[in-house]
């Protein structure tokens, strides 16, 4: 008898049921609030009592110059990288607050990033009515952003409709923006709110309990853009993103994620330019 063999084989077959028991346990419990898609908020909510951990990545692929002494070096793909972490606690079963904290990795010329604390968002959601009380569930989210060099004001109208395994989502989605708001203005200028529209739209099919798959849309920008220049008012107009989304969901845990193809411009941003060809955002949440 090899004593040592059973040893490892036992050891193993108890690891294998222990990761089993640990998968099944998470799989058979339904999160709280999972969000299918990655821009658009579901109508669900937290109930009284629960939390949850969101944690967000978003990658913006932009160019910028190789070296920025010799022009004649060329250009280079640099990523953007916006970080974002929120908390999210159900009050009662009608009305949930949530808190993030956002950093940003902008590029740089050279081909490098600066990670910087970009500040915190402060927001509450409620619904209209309980599930399917309504032809379409409603509710209501206001936000406000309290970043390093801006004040915003966000609302939105969550709206869902359910057809079997076939869930459909949109928000329709504004925001008031207000630049270096504690800033000295130049003589003779105020300030002025830029009014932005965030419009989102998706939807997924539950091919398993655990998997989801759809697609959604999302927009960002001015209906009217301002700015100085032809580059800052390109970045200022309204940009519109459409891509495929993959949604897992183990119970206590969840992951998102989606590619989106940028419709305005599928061609190499040039060095200045706000959005790349294509954006990627994940979300992994965790039950509390």
């Amino acid at each position: 008898m090899n004593i040592k063999a059973d040893f490892i084989a036992t050891r193993t077959v108890a690891a294998w049921l222990a990761g089993a028991s640990v998968f099944f346990a998470l799989s058979g419990v339904a999160s709280a609030s999972p969000r299918p898609l990655p821009f658009t908020y579901p109508y669900e909510q937290l109930g009284k009592g629960e939390a949850e951990l969101e944690l967000y990545g978003d990658m913006n692929p932009l160019r910028v110059l190789r070296d920025p002494t010799d022009l004649g070096a060329g250009r280079t793909w640099e990523p953007q990288y916006v970080l974002q972490s929120e908390f999210e606690y159900g009050i009662n079963d009608r009305w949930e607050l949530g808190f993030y904290q956002v950093f940003e990795a902008n590029p740089q010329d050279g081909g490098g990033n600066t990670m910087t604390f970009d500040g915190f968002k402060w927001r509450v959601r409620t619904r209209l009515a309980e599930p399917g009380e309504l032809p379409v569930d409603i509710a209501f989210y206001l936000e406000l952003e309290t970043l390093h060099d801006e004040l915003a004001l966000e609302e939105k109208i969550l709206l869902q409709r359910r057809f079997g395994a076939l869930r459909l989502m949109a928000n329709l989605w504004v925001e008031q923006e207000l630049e270096r708001p504690f800033d000295d203005t130049p003589a003779g200028k105020e300030k002025e709110l830029a009014f932005i529209v965030n419009p989102t739209f998706g939807g997924t099919y539950q091919i398993t309990p655990t998997l989801h798959l759809g697609g959604e849309y999302w927009a960002r920008g001015m209906l009217s853009p301002e700015g100085d220049g032809a580059l800052e008012h390109k970045n200022n107009s309204v940009h519109h993103f459409l891509g495929p989304v993959v949604h897992v969901n183990f119970g206590h845990l969840w992951w998102t994620a989606g590619l989106y193809a940028h419709l305005n411009d599928v061609n190499k941003p040039q060095p200045g330019e706000a959005y790349g060809p294509w954006w990627f955002r994940t979300v992994l949440g965790v039950d509390l």
